[in-house]
């Protein structure tokens, strides 16, 4: 059986070793793309709280989840509180918008409007003009193939994430213990 398509994250190894050894299509996981967003919005966070006033800083002061979470998450209370804080950074505000914007796309289920959304959204970065999303603009547009290909197989890795962490579980459970036979089958047992 041929593997067709490869879930992956955004590390030029794992993408070599899929190209000489399958003929599958990559896809980068959404959940990578989404964390180098965040951490953009989160580097400009921290780059506004170092520089405001006092007053401003008690305003920012545990935003973070905030400023981090999907505003769809959000409680009325939460969006409130969000919505102070924005009027109150303007640059802050702008990379709210640009990761709003930019993870809304993910939930697109037209492929071809998705790819169109995505190059809009390309652009209203490079409009924005804000450099902190500069290097996530060109890793973006470097794996720009694999982030397309997720609109058109509509696939994650979040399942084999999962049973990477119930791995770690047993494997920090099982510390001191050498027996591999046993801690396969704790695997298979936990996995099935």
């Amino acid at each position: 059986m041929q593997i067709t398509v490869a879930v992956i994250d955004m590390w030029d190894p794992y993408i070599k070793s899929i190209r000489e050894n399958t003929i599958a299509e990559i896809v980068f996981d959404k959940f990578h793309v989404a964390k180098k967003i965040n951490e953009v919005v989160d580097k400009i966070r921290k780059k506004e709280f170092a520089k405001a006033d006092e007053q401003e800083r008690k305003l920012m002061k545990h935003k973070r989840f905030l400023i981090l979470s999907r505003q769809e998450k959000l409680d009325e209370e939460d969006k409130e509180s969000l919505k102070n804080l924005m009027k109150q950074n303007t640059v802050l505000y702008a990379a709210y918008l640009l990761k709003e914007q930019g993870l809304d796309i993910f939930s697109e289920e037209d492929q071809q409007t998705a790819v169109e959304r995505l190059e809009r959204w390309i652009e209203n970065v490079a409009n924005a003009q804000i450099k902190e999303f500069e290097e996530t603009i060109k890793v973006i547009t470097r794996y720009f193939y694999g982030i397309v290909n997720y609109f058109k197989y509509n696939l994650t890795n979040a399942a084999s994430e999962g049973y990477n962490t119930k791995i770690s579980v047993i494997k920090r459970r099982a510390y001191g213990f050498r027996d591999l036979e046993y801690f396969k089958l704790k695997i298979l047992q936990s996995c099935h």
